[in-house]
């Protein structure tokens, strides 16, 4: 993210109460009006939604610099979405209207809301090829990558998060029970293609990691 678009979100939101949350307190819930826009300043958020039958599925995970639920805020379409503390999180919470009126004159800031916005649908639309199309293993690998992406750090280990996502959060991810997430970890886990050390997650390779789920894949 630009770091003039986020020097001027920090300098505004400085003006309103620091809020924290601790590890699985909701910020937003799906059937309540929002009631502000938050900018996401330490921590991990899991956006997600719950099916008909309770089948959770995490569609985000929103790391800082972020703010949300943006789209409710630019054009009002009602928060369908739940937004849950993944870790313990620190965070701002302006009004709507003053988020809208601060940033409707500023076409830079716009843009890059923008930039982030359709980044996050073009990634949307790959994790939704893979749940479609693809089998556990592809799913789950996928999603690996899309946690390195954001959330890891380049070593002369390989790529190193320090988060531990666990099996849980990548079932959610995949749209797959955690007993199958389990599984499929364990086959990438002997492969060398992911590692837990303490409460990290270390990828040596991602280029092997990418081959992987472009490879025909067969079930051990």
């Amino acid at each position: 993210m630009n770091k003039d678009k986020v020097k001027a979100f920090e300098t505004f939101y400085k003006q309103f109460k620091i809020r924290n949350y601790k590890k699985g307190e909701m910020l937003i819930r799906a059937d309540d009006d929002p009631q502000g826009i938050f900018c996401l300043t330490k921590g991990y958020v899991r956006q997600y939604t719950i099916s008909k039958v309770g089948f959770e599925l995490t569609l985000h995970i929103l790391k800082p610099v972020s703010y949300f639920p943006m789209v409710w805020a630019v054009n009002g379409t009602p928060n369908v979405y739940y937004f849950e503390a993944l870790t313990a999180v620190e965070v701002g919470r302006a009004p709507r209207d003053q988020v809208v009126n601060f940033i409707k004159d500023k076409p830079t800031v716009i843009f890059e809301l923008l930039s982030e916005l359709i980044e996050d649908y073009a990634e949307s639309l790959t994790r939704i090829e893979h749940l479609v199309f693809s089998d556990a293993y592809r799913r789950i690998i996928s999603v690996l990558l899309y946690i390195a992406k954001h959330f890891g750090e380049k070593s002369d280990k390989g790529v190193i998060v320090d988060h531990r996502f666990t099996q849980q959060d990548i079932a959610t991810l995949t749209g797959v029970a955690r007993e199958t997430a389990s599984i499929e970890m364990v086959k990438l886990e002997k492969k060398g293609l992911v590692k837990y050390i303490d409460h990290s997650m270390i990828f040596e390779s991602i280029k092997k990691l990418e081959l992987e789920l472009s490879s025909n894949h067969i079930k051990l």
